[in-house]
């Protein structure tokens, strides 16, 4: 179960991270997408929900409770960013299966800091260890890829309309993005076959199921486990909108996607459905970012970390 939610949310946050579109709709949203990123200053917000049904046929008692912590995760994410000064303060708060749980990240120049949740201590991050430079021509593949696909016909449109905000109501404009099967199956075909052809694995390994006290990893075996994995998945649908202001900045995007296991295996997922809403708001304007002063007694390393099911108390 933990390597197909693994697997499949790499690519959703992929995909997320290069939502763009085509034709008049296309340059509106890229050029409010380039827009955002470039800005020093503002306020965002994330909600994230994924909603999973597993097979449960043959399950004790017992296995299905823990399944059911699973069943359905929500995630809300509010971030302050003054780039200028280089620092960033995040909010994270995290609903599994009803136990809610708060961290925060912090970064204060090339110092970042999570806290683990329950346990109220940080992890202060080693930025080598997560997504650097390398990573960037995968993800311009993939963009290259993605914006291919939305350039087939009927797969975007744009309309104006007027939606509610932190600052009242605007009139905005709205791109809206929808895929069939055919056009995800082949997306997420040329998605894995990037993946599988770059340093990608060497560095994100852990994301396969292997043992703790294996040393030795074949990286055909983690190849061969991560295609396994998405053969057996059906995109059965893609959605998404994006919201422009009168200044041509992105303001708010949706998402959702749904999926289904085409192998029924017990224990694992039989559909999954995300949905992702963001919005952007204080533009540029001034911010005022808090940062706690960290001792040893508030550091935690990986090493002394216990399974997450531990952490969080499953």
């Amino acid at each position: 179960m933990k390597r197909i939610i693994s697997v499949f949310m790499i690519v959703l946050i992929t995909i997320t991270l290069l939502t763009s579109c085509s034709n008049k709709a296309l340059e509106d949203y890229s050029n409010a997408v380039t827009k955002i990123n470039y800005e020093k200053m503002g306020k965002e917000s994330i909600d994230i929900k994924i909603n999973i049904d597993y097979n449960t046929d043959g399950l004790t008692l017992e296995q299905t409770r823990k399944l059911n912590y699973y069943k359905e995760m929500i995630f809300h994410i509010n971030n302050q960013y003054d780039m200028e000064k280089d620092k960033i303060a995040t909010d994270i708060y995290m609903n599994l299966g009803g136990i809610g749980m708060d961290s925060y990240f912090y970064k204060d120049g090339d110092k970042e800091y999570i806290q683990i949740p329950v346990l109220k201590k940080y992890i202060h991050l080693n930025k080598q260890k997560f997504i650097t430079d390398k990573y960037s021509n995968i993800f311009k593949s993939m963009s290259n890829k993605w914006l291919e696909a939305l350039e087939d016909e009927d797969v975007i449109k744009g309309e104006n309309t007027i939606i509610d905000t932190e600052d009242g109501q605007i009139k905005a404009k709205k791109v809206t993005i929808k895929i069939n099967k055919q056009q995800l199956k082949e997306l997420s075909e040329e998605f894995i076959k990037i993946i599988c052809d770059s340093v990608f694995i060497e560095d994100f390994n852990s994301v396969i199921n292997i043992d703790e006290d294996q040393k030795d990893i074949n990286k055909e075996d983690i190849i061969k486990s991560i295609k396994d994995t998405f053969y057996n998945i059906s995109f059965e649908n893609f959605e998404a909108k994006a919201y422009i202001d009168f200044d041509g900045y992105l303001i708010r995007e949706n998402m959702t996607i749904e999926i289904k296991t085409v192998k029924q295996i017990k224990g694992e997922p039989m559909s999954i459905r995300v949905s992702f809403d963001k919005s952007n708001w204080d533009i540029g304007k001034k911010q005022e970012i808090k940062i706690p002063k960290f001792t040893q007694d508030d550091i935690i390393s990986i090493d002394e970390l216990k399974d997450v099911e531990d952490i969080i108390g499953l």
